[in-house]
């Protein structure tokens, strides 16, 4: 995106996410802020099919694990057999199949776990292009989609799709968002081809743990730490990671990950303190609620009790899972 003149700074701000999240290569973003990314990135280049375009520039190793897995197989064909098992290496809200069809050629589907119909749309997009992105970057010979589908109404603007996915056969309003590819181009040699190495990288998958729920043990690691924290009369951000044995930069990357944020975390905290106390009849005057949530003085309470008004509105359940990307 910024290769087409947005600043990421601001790309980052619109979309929700905190600056060194791109300074850390192992950090997963809720799905719902990359669709943001999407959705504020669009809008500002004026371009409605920005993640087709993006997803055929497909940088191979952006997917880590999995995508060394596809680059190191014989065929384009067993290469894309590796991308369904080992999707959650690159997004745990994804699901894909595969389907051969009657005479020989294999459609791909998609499938969101969560979100709604635009979240859908844009990330099928670019789940279309990639797939066709990444092979393309080592493929022995060129090859283009038989066939396109999508759930999506037709974007204003889009033919240039016809030239980026290499089909007119694009199909909008469908029943499934898939992909459909020639069961010829899937015996395509891949120049990276690599059998050690792919052997070698199948033992390390087979020891790769699933990945964790995102929103749930390590928020709930989080609240418990943060309650202690507060009793103690210390809730800086670098005596919470001590006290969960993390560094700051691991502790803010988790909560990230879960959907949430330090400072979101801190003020459910503290309102949940300030709860209790009512609850127990007690006298909350500004000078005790200070003392009682780690503060300065009343004057910092006067301030954060204005951005809790805001987050009670917006507090997020945690009882469901969450997909990242």
């Amino acid at each position: 995106m910024a290769a087409n003149g947005l600043e990421p700074e601001w790309l980052l701000r619109e979309a929700g996410l905190p600056a060194w999240s791109l300074d850390d290569g192992d950090v997963q973003i809720p799905s719902s802020v990359y669709c943001r990314l999407w959705e504020v990135a669009g809008k500002a280049l004026d371009d409605p099919i920005l993640p087709v375009r993006v997803g055929c520039r497909f940088t191979l190793g952006a997917g880590g694990l999995c995508d060394y897995l596809f680059s190191t197989s014989a065929t384009i064909g067993e290469g894309l057999a590796t991308v369904g098992p080992y999707i959650s290496d690159i997004s745990t809200n994804h699901r894909l199949s595969f389907t051969e069809e009657d005479n020989g050629d294999v459609t791909v589907g998609f499938e969101i776990v969560e979100g709604d119909d635009r979240a859908r749309d844009l990330t099928h997009l670019w789940g279309v292009s990639s797939l066709l992105g990444r092979p393309r970057r080592v493929a022995a010979g060129g090859f283009d989609a038989v066939r396109v589908r999508l759930r999506q109404r037709a974007p204003r603007n889009y033919t240039d799709m016809y030239d980026l996915l290499g089909t007119r056969a694009i199909e909008f309003g469908a029943s499934e968002d898939s992909i459909t590819l020639r069961g010829a181009d899937l015996d395509t040699p891949l120049t990276t081809a690599d059998p050690v190495l792919r052997r070698i990288l199948e033992q390390i998958a087979a020891t790769v743990p699933p990945p964790p729920p995102l929103a749930t043990a390590w928020v709930d690691r989080v609240a418990e730490t943060l309650a202690d924290a507060l009793d103690a009369g210390d809730v800086s951000l670098d005596a919470v990671a001590r006290r969960l044995t993390v560094s700051r930069r691991t502790l803010q990357r988790r909560l990230l990950e879960s959907g949430t944020t330090w400072r979101q975390e801190l003020d459910r905290a503290r309102l949940e303190r300030l709860r209790r106390a009512d609850a127990h009849g007690e006298r909350l005057g500004l000078a005790r609620q200070a003392e009682l949530l780690g503060y300065a003085g009343p004057e910092s309470v006067r301030r954060a009790s204005r951005r809790w008004e805001s987050f009670a509105h917006r507090q997020v359940m945690y009882g469901a899972s969450h997909g990242a990307s």
